[in-house]
């Protein structure tokens, strides 16, 4: 890989699947049953687009105690057990083979854990886009988003440069981490998406339909 067009990384949740509002849920539900006063704006603003290992540091620091390991492990079922109900983004797949069909390489770097990453795609039925050979994960790294670490790696595990790497993410801590490791951003707004979250992006979507020419555009030398 890395002969001719670029590498295109995908963050999963978000802009592969549609799990984050199924996050969203679980992560207030789960706040509120550790006693804190907590509301699916406040899970957005502290838990998405971030690693599951810092999202039990946020937990740590919001209710003042590291959680019973009984209780964490019944909270991490139900967050497989919300999954069930995932749906692909719509035009996700139409998106991510256009993009090879211009060319380039494609990867999912994500925030979840490796085993979560597949299941996920499998579920959604895109895991054939994605072989166990391009899917990176927080997991495999020191530190999650918003550091670069993630991305860092899927670009020197396939052969690419940083400069070479265009990611595709929809939050901030992702645009954060895509910028950290001097990569071109394009920025994916949904409904659940906080505008400024995206404002460093090179271009914002809100369509997957729209992602193919924009990527064109960014890449083109």
């Amino acid at each position: 890989m890395g002969a001719s067009g670029r590498l295109v990384l995908f963050d999963c949740d978000g802009v592969l699947v549609d799990s984050e509002r199924l996050n969203v849920r679980t992560w207030t539900a789960m706040m509120r049953d550790a006693g804190v006063d907590f509301t699916e704006q406040d899970a957005v603003d502290h838990f998405v687009g971030r690693a599951y290992a810092d999202g039990r540091a946020t937990i740590v620091e919001l209710t003042g105690a590291i959680p019973d390991p009984e209780w964490e492990r019944t909270w991490r079922r139900e967050f497989a057990r919300s999954h069930e109900e995932l749906d692909p983004i719509p035009g996700a797949r139409e998106a991510v083979l256009a993009v090879q069909d211009l060319g380039h390489d494609i990867a999912v770097a994500s925030g979840s854990l490796w085993q979560v990453i597949g299941t996920k795609l499998d579920r959604t039925g895109l895991v054939d886009l994605f072989p166990e050979e391009v899917r990176f994960s927080a997991e495999q790294v020191d530190r999650g988003k918003p550091a670069p670490d993630v991305f860092l790696l899927a670009a020197q595990r396939l052969g690419y440069s940083p400069e070479q790497c265009l990611v595709v993410e929809d939050s901030r801590a992702g645009v954060d981490a895509a910028r950290a490791a001097g990569m071109g951003v394009v920025g994916y707004h949904s409904d659940l998406t906080p505008t400024d979250w995206l404002e460093a992006a090179d271009a914002v979507i809100t369509d997957m339909v729209d992602l193919p020419s924009v990527v064109a555009r960014l890449t083109r030398t």
